[in-house]
């Protein structure tokens, strides 16, 4: 049985392989709206946070910050979050 690895992706295409992937992306969080701006590669996502305040106050003081994201639950996990605000995974919605 055929099984992938990471040995057979293609490092050219940044996009999740099987549904659930996390993908390593960027985030930035633009302050006068309050959108998420998410990026992989050629690919961009402007989400909303279900609890803006607590990834406010992650982000408080970053500019653009690397992320793991999964677009197709639409959850980041923003390491070391949890010491600012007790999570580093937060819901997003379109």
């Amino acid at each position: 049985m055929y099984s992938p690895t990471l040995t057979t992706a293609s490092p050219n295409n940044l996009l999740p392989r099987f549904a659930g992937d996390w993908i390593t992306a960027w985030l930035d969080l633009d302050r006068d709206t309050g959108l998420l701006h998410i990026g992989a590669g050629p690919t961009e996502w402007v989400l909303e946070a279900y609890a803006p305040h607590k990834l406010t106050d992650a982000l408080a003081g970053r500019g653009p910050v690397e992320v793991q994201f999964n677009p197709e639950l639409f959850v980041v996990l923003l390491p070391g979050a949890h010491q600012l605000v007790g999570s580093s995974f937060f819901r997003l919605h379109p």
